[in-house]
């Protein structure tokens, strides 16, 4: 078997550039490999800051001959009446450089055919071209012509090398030339170094280059938290800096940092944000949760750490000194009159300012406290007084700066001018969960206002024409669905009666508004239970069939279906129950009360008495799981019902009497289990 290696070596990229390039790179490649019969065993990236590779193994030794069939003209065309070929017949055969032929029928009946052969090419003479088109094709976010290169890309490149079963390719792309060899890092090593496909990694890391990135991105992560455990600290280990951290590297080395003591107090949370933001550095805390030093990823081993360090210090005490410059600043102001100041902060331009808002997020917490929740004078005081400040902290200069910091900022500023606990947590928890998984508001009035926000930007963001579409969801309108569905699963809210509220307050902005705008709004977050309920399709589609507007009910529902097909076998049930709805669904009957004097065999007084007794003695329980198996119960007798009676009675009041029965019964499953119809068993 073959193997080859593609390195292209170039300046530094930016980090966020190099996954990117490295999936389309080998998407491209093996997909034109594949086209030209090269089958690859296996194929191994490597990716680092200056330097992109695939080692590629398990190749056949050259590109496998074809032999294929080509038919012509029609027999009578392509010959001549003494049997010669015409000229139709001898173009055939030139055209497909073949010299024997004979004839096959076909649909359009015999024709003239033969076989093209071809010999398989060189391994050089497939991967080369193949490598310069998929060079040619890579795309970036930004690119320009570098020096005299006649093709755009995101950096100068510096080498392109080819080899091939260890034997390096000569070629070169758009006048540059293809390398002999590989680089090992630019300060650390001795330049030049002669790689192969079973040594690539471990040739590059003796020469300073952690190639694999995910073993560098294990031991950036690594190296942080053993130095920190060293110092008694807690590492900061934020995934997706260190995702970039390990695509600004090709051999890391971690050094520590002090965190001036004039900037421990500051929050922690602003100063985690500097540190990242500014310098790509996780940040070390103490017992206390303090931030007290931090850790720098180098890209080589300096002569010297102090010398680093020290230069890292001061950058780090400069911007801590501005950070810190905007939060005194802010805390200097009376944090409550800043709502004054959103009233010239623009929302959006049909749904006014942030002003505007928060005014509508009020009046929807206030009917969702007052319909749902049980709260007394002093707390709906509160919920109104926090209501009224929750987005103050966007026009604060610290959330200017760093905007990810709103909500949290809120709360330390509404802290600090001496509001309530309950309050000043609702600065940030209106704002929860921001993404899958994420904590969810603690206290009432956070969690009010965290539904009425989420409410109030859906609603309006559709009325103002702002519907996702595809991948396009400028209001982030998907997210606050699932936010608000998540949160609202453990209330009573019913999505209808809010959204009914939230669209009149909009309602006086917005122009030409069709009526079932509203229905599609409200349709929109129902789809969402598929995000936020952990529950295969089939469970969340028997839960929700019904009722779709009670999130409790729905995720109770679901919770439910699921615990009991773990626990049971209702696959019986399930067709019982599709062949009562069958049944139902093709007569199109409106369902009435039961009558037992209209009752002529045993199975139908049987199975009648038994759902009475269920339904007598559910009313006393309280839990699903109970009362779902306690149903469940019904199964015998419906069992026997459907063996022994005749639904379609030529009677017609003894027929609609039977169907009733099946209602009684579907119906008694679909509200306390659910559409089990949906379930696939």
């Amino acid at each position: 078997m073959s193997d080859f290696i593609f390195e292209i070596g170039y300046e530094e990229f930016p980090a966020s550039f190099i996954l990117p390039f490295v999936s389309q790179l080998k998407e491209k490649i093996l997909s034109d490999l594949e086209k030209q019969r090269i089958t690859v065993e296996n194929c191994k990236e490597f990716s680092t800051c200056s330097r992109t590779a695939l080692v590629c193994t398990g190749l056949p030794e050259k590109q496998p001959d074809v032999r294929e069939k080509v038919t012509g003209a029609p027999k009578k065309v392509a010959l001549n009446p003494d049997g010669t070929l015409s000229k139709a017949g001898e173009a055939f055969l030139a055209k497909n450089k073949i010299t024997d032929y004979f004839f096959e029928d076909s649909e359009k009946g015999e024709v003239i055919a033969g076989y093209v052969e071809e010999k398989g090419k060189e391994l050089s003479e497939v991967i080369t071209p193949v490598i310069k088109a998929a060079l040619h094709a890579a795309n970036f976010k930004k690119s320009m012509r570098w020096a005299d290169n006649s093709f755009a890309f995101a950096r100068p490149i510096r080498w392109i090398l080819l080899s091939i079963n260890g034997k390096p390719v000569e070629d070169d792309f758009e006048g540059i030339k293809f390398s002999p060899t590989s680089f090992g890092h630019r300060f650390l090593s001795n330049g030049a170094l002669q790689v192969n496909a079973q040594n690539y990694y471990e040739i590059l890391e003796a020469h300073y280059i952690f190639a694999d990135r995910d073993k560098r991105r294990e031991y950036i992560r690594s190296e942080v938290l053993n130095k920190a455990s060293e110092l008694g600290l807690t590492a900061n280990i934020d995934e997706n800096l260190l995702d970039e951290v390990t695509d600004m590297v090709e051999y890391p080395h971690v050094v520590i940092g002090n965190i001036p003591e004039k900037y421990k107090d500051l929050p922690v949370e602003l100063v985690v944000k500097v540190l990242k933001k500014d310098q790509r550095y996780f940040t070390l805390c103490d017992k206390d949760s303090k931030v007290v030093k931090f850790a720098s990823v180098l890209n080589n081993i300096p002569r010297d750490d102090s010398l680093v360090v020290e230069g890292n210090e001061k950058v780090v005490s400069a911007r801590l000194s501005d950070a810190a410059f905007y939060f005194n600043d802010d805390l200097a102001k009376d944090f409550a009159a800043l709502s004054e100041r959103l009233k010239g902060v623009l929302f959006q331009k049909d749904l006014g300012t942030y002003s505007d808002k928060v005014e509508r997020i009020c009046k929807i917490a206030s009917f969702i406290a007052e319909k749902y929740f049980t709260l007394d004078a002093a707390a709906k005081e509160r919920l109104l007084k926090a209501g009224k400040m929750i987005k103050n902290d966007l026009v604060t200069g610290v959330v200017f700066e760093f905007p990810d910091l709103q909500g949290i900022m809120g709360r330390y500023y509404a802290r600090h001018a001496g509001f309530e606990s309950d309050v000043c947590e609702a600065m940030y928890e209106h704002y929860l969960p921001i993404n899958a998984g994420d904590e969810l508001p603690k206290t009432e009035i956070g969690t009010i206002l965290s539904m009425a926000d989420k409410i109030d930007t859906i609603v309006g963001g559709f009325m103002a024409g702002m519907k996702p579409s595809g991948s396009k969801d400028k209001f982030a309108i998907r997210r606050n669905a699932i936010g608000f569905l998540t949160v609202a699963q453990n209330y009573g809210l019913n999505i209808k009666e809010v959204v009914d509220f939230a669209w009149e307050l909009v309602k006086p902005r917005i122009k030409n508004l069709k009526s079932e705008m509203k229905q599609e709004i409200i349709d929109f977050i129902v789809a969402r239970y598929s995000a936020v309920l952990s529950f295969d399709t089939p469970v969340i589609q028997a839960a929700a069939a019904r009722d779709a507007e009670l999130p409790k009910t729905v995720a109770k529902r679901a919770e439910t279906i699921a615990k009991v097909l773990k626990e049971s076998d209702i696959s019986g049930l399930v067709q019982l129950y599709k062949r009562g709805c069958n049944i139902l669904k093709k007569q199109e009957v409106v369902l009435g009360e039961v009558n037992e004097s209209l009752f002529e065999q045993d199975e139908e007084k049987k199975l009648f008495a038994e759902v009475c007794k269920v339904e007598n003695e559910i009313k006393t329980m309280s839990d699903n799981f109970e009362i779902a198996m306690k149903i469940l119960s019904l199964k015998p007798a419906l069992d026997a019902f459907f063996d022994a009676v005749f639904v379609m009675h030529d009677d017609l009041r003894i027929r609609a009497n039977r169907m009733n029965l099946i209602g009684k019964v579907t119906g008694l499953v679909a509200e306390h289990i659910g559409e089990i119809s949906f379930l696939n068993i």
